[in-house]
């Protein structure tokens, strides 16, 4: 597979299952999510054909529970992904297509550096 299209943004995740704010705030951060992921492939409108592998990096000063916490940090990123990908699905459900493979990583990044790096593949 070759790289097609990668971006880069500050971009803050959260671990999404252990979490316990308001639900509000939670909301507010998905929100933000979705709609950063949604302008940026619309504005840069990447070609990306099927089937693809998306890898999903996080980096924080921190690293999650690379197996369960890492993936649910990405929930809304990769649903907004997917979304783009495959239009027309119901909302949340674009991205358990079998044709779309995901992958998760971590990167360390400096004291209050956080962002995330999109890497997809055809």
């Amino acid at each position: 597979m070759k790289t097609i299209w990668c971006w880069q943004s500050t971009l803050k995740t959260a671990i999404e299952s252990n979490s316990t704010e308001h639900w509000a705030q939670k909301a507010k951060r998905h929100k933000k999510q979705k709609n950063a992921i949604k302008k940026i492939f619309m504005v840069e409108r990447p070609k990306i054909n099927l089937p693809c592998k998306i890898t999903l990096t996080r980096i924080a000063p921190r690293e999650l529970d690379a197996h369960d916490g890492l993936a649910m940090s990405f929930k809304w990123v990769s649903d907004a992904i997917a979304e783009y990908i495959i239009p027309g699905k119901a909302a949340g459900r674009a991205d358990d297509s079998k044709e779309i493979q995901w992958a998760f990583k971590q990167k360390k990044g400096g004291v209050r550096e956080y962002g995330i790096l999109i890497e997809v593949e055809s």
